[in-house]
C-alpha cells in the first residue's frame, strides 16, 4: 500500500493536465530553488500543514500554447474543472497517505490562476494540505507521500515556513536556499525526506551586538580593577 501512493499522486498531475489539455514548456534550469517554469511546489506552514501548488507554463509565441493558455484564462467552466479535479484527486492521495502514516490529512481550499508575464503564461492549481509534515516537537518531517516512485514530472520543490531553514534533505536536491530546496524533473525522489527547523535564535553569548560587548566590557574591568587593588595591596 505504501508505494502506491506516490505512483497516484503522480498520476493526479498526469490526469489534471492531460484533462485541462496542457501542453508543458519544459523544466526551468536548476541553478537555483526559485521556481520559474513548470513545477510542484509544497510550501510547509509551521503547523505541519502545506499549501501544494502545481504550476505550468506555457510559451505564448507558439500558436499551439497559446491557444490553449487563451481557453483556459477565458473559460471559467474548464478552470473550475481544473480545480475540483485537483482538490479531489489529491484528497484521495492524502486519504491513502494518512492511512500509511497514521496522521490526520485533508485536502481543501483549491484555487485556479491564470496569469500572464511577458510571453509566459502562467496556470497555478493550488489547495492546503492539513497534516501533510509530520510534527515533532518543533521539527517538521515530509517523507509521505513523496518518499517512494514519486514522480511529478517536473521540478519538485520545497519550501520552509518562515522562521524556518531546511536542515536535512534526501536524496540531495539538485539547487537549494537556506528555506527551500529543489530537484530537477528527472531526478529519483526514492527516499524522500525532509526536515525543517526553527532558525537559531542567538544569545546575548554568542551575539556580536550591544548585549555582548557590554558583557565583555564589565567582564574587563572587574578584572581589572582586581589586578590593581592586588597590586596596591602588594
Amino acid at each position: 500500500m505504501q508505494r502506491s501512493v506516490p505512483r497516484a499522486l503522480g498520476l493526479v498531475l498526469v490526469a489534471v493536465l492531460l484533462g485541462s489539455a496542457f501542453t508543458p514548456v519544459g523544466a526551468a534550469t536548476a541553478q537555483s530553488a526559485t521556481v520559474t517554469g513548470d513545477a510542484f511546489v509544497v510550501s510547509l506552514h509551521g503547523d505541519g500543514s502545506a499549501t501544494v501548488t502545481l504550476r505550468e507554463s506555457f510559451d505564448l509565441t507558439t500558436d499551439t500554447e497559446r491557444e490553449t493558455f487563451r481557453e483556459l484564462e477565458r473559460n471559467e467552466t474548464r478552470t473550475e474543472r481544473l480545480r475540483s479535479s485537483f482538490e479531489q484527486r489529491l484528497a484521495a492521495v492524502s486519504t491513502a497517505a494518512a492511512d500509511d502514516t497514521g496522521r490526520s490529512m485533508a485536502v481543501e481550499n483549491a484555487t485556479v490562476s491564470v496569469t500572464t508575464a511577458d510571453d509566459t503564461g502562467v496556470v497555478r492549481v493550488s489547495a492546503d494540505w492539513t497534516g501533510l509534515a509530520a510534527v515533532d516537537g518543533d521539527r517538521l518531517v515530509v517523507s509521505a507521500p513523496f518518499d517512494a516512485d514519486f514522480d511529478p514530472s517536473r521540478a519538485f520543490v520545497v519550501r520552509a515556513p518562515e522562521g524556518y531553514t531546511l536542515s536535512a534533505t534526501e536524496p540531495a536536491p539538485d539547487a537549494t536556499t537556506e528555506r527551500s530546496a529543489r530537484w530537477d524533473a528527472d531526478a529519483s525522489l526514492s527516499g524522500f525526506n525532509v526536515t525543517a527547523t526553527p532558525e537559531r535564535t542567538a544569545t546575548a553569548t554568542e551575539s556580536s551586538g550591544p548585549g555582548f560587548g557590554v558583557v565583555t566590557a564589565l567582564a574587563a574591568l572587574s578584572a581589572l580593577v582586581a589586578v590593581r587593588l592586588r597590586a596596591r595591596r602588594r
